[in-house]
């Protein structure tokens, strides 16, 4: 049960990932801000995690890609909510 949780925890953290890495992906929603918030420290290990692997498959562009998405997609949120305080 646990295993399975953390399994599908961690695959859905990744699927994640990949839409950030398509070239066709929005604007996050309100709701994914929201969600975002909530499982900031799960989804910043599995980021770790997927960073780790990427760099250990020589896929260092992508991991650099990923991360830099991320970067500005956490920019825009931190942005967002200091503009509504």
């Amino acid at each position: 049960e646990l295993e399975h949780k953390v399994i599908t925890l961690l695959k859905n953290e990744l699927n994640r990932f990949k839409k950030l890495l398509s070239p066709d992906y929005p604007a996050c929603s309100e709701r994914e801000v929201e969600d975002e918030e909530d499982q900031s420290s799960v989804r910043e290990s599995a980021l770790k995690i997927t960073l780790h692997v990427l760099k250990n498959m020589n896929q260092t562009d992508l991991a650099n890609t990923l991360q830099n998405k991320l970067v500005s997609v956490y920019r825009r949120n931190l942005k967002s909510k200091l503009s509504e305080k």
